[in-house]
């Protein structure tokens, strides 16, 4: 964050590491100093998560909107939300037909993210946000957790339905492990195996660390 572009009250917020909270609203903006560089300490209320302080310093976070006028911020976020779920509805522009054919297929659900796949992104990027996603499962909350990061929405049931999540994460895994391994071929055809040791010494989900171990042995 740039000193001259502060966050400001009202703004909409997405936590980068933590998208599955949802849409977050400004509630606080305080200026602090972090190891000596302008920072914000933030109050923020996320759609699916409530209230959290945070360091901008430690936590970038990233703006989804533009500044909205000030009101009741649960307001805010129910608005939001509903926003998002009518363009959902009404982005295919082939009409009902694709929009049902795309919501059958639910192509959105079970592709990669573009943070595990983007060529201009580093490996070593690429396979910590790969990691990230092993945190889901098929348990009834983090499904909706995932759910949430794989459509934007606060509410992917606005959308989907609970069978069409549980359909669609299979694929998804399968799919995901497959691009762990082939990131893992390309870290050691580049001879960068000191990215695995940085990689799993920032990784604490156990589930995490035993898919790229086994990916290593590969």
């Amino acid at each position: 964050m740039a000193e001259s572009d502060p966050f400001r009250l009202g703004e909409i917020v997405v936590h980068p590491r933590r998208p599955e909270w949802g849409d977050g609203v400004i509630d606080q903006a305080m200026t602090i100093t972090h190891e000596g560089k302008p920072a914000q300490r933030l109050i923020v209320r996320f759609a699916n998560h409530g209230q959290v302080t945070i360091n901008t310093g430690v936590a970038p976070l990233l703006r989804k909107e533009a500044v909205v006028p000030m009101r009741d911020h649960s307001t805010i976020v129910s608005e939001t939300s509903s926003r998002f779920a009518l363009a959902a509805k009404e982005k295919s522009a082939g009409g009902w037909l694709d929009s049902l054919g795309e919501k059958r297929n639910g192509k959105e659900l079970y592709s990669l993210p573009e943070a595990m796949t983007d060529p201009f992104a580093s490996l070593s990027k690429r396979l910590q946000a790969t990691l990230d996603s092993y945190r889901f499962s098929t348990e009834p909350r983090s499904l909706i957790d995932w759910g949430v990061v794989q459509t934007g929405l606060n509410d992917p049931l606005s959308k989907y339905t609970r069978h069409d999540l549980e359909q669609a994460f299979p694929r998804f895994a399968r799919d995901r492990d497959q691009h762990l391994v082939e990131l893992v071929r390309q870290i050691k055809r580049q001879g960068k195996a000191e990215v695995f040791n940085e990689v799993l010494q920032a990784t604490s989900n156990a589930t995490a660390r035993n898919a790229l171990q086994r990916a290593m042995r590969n």
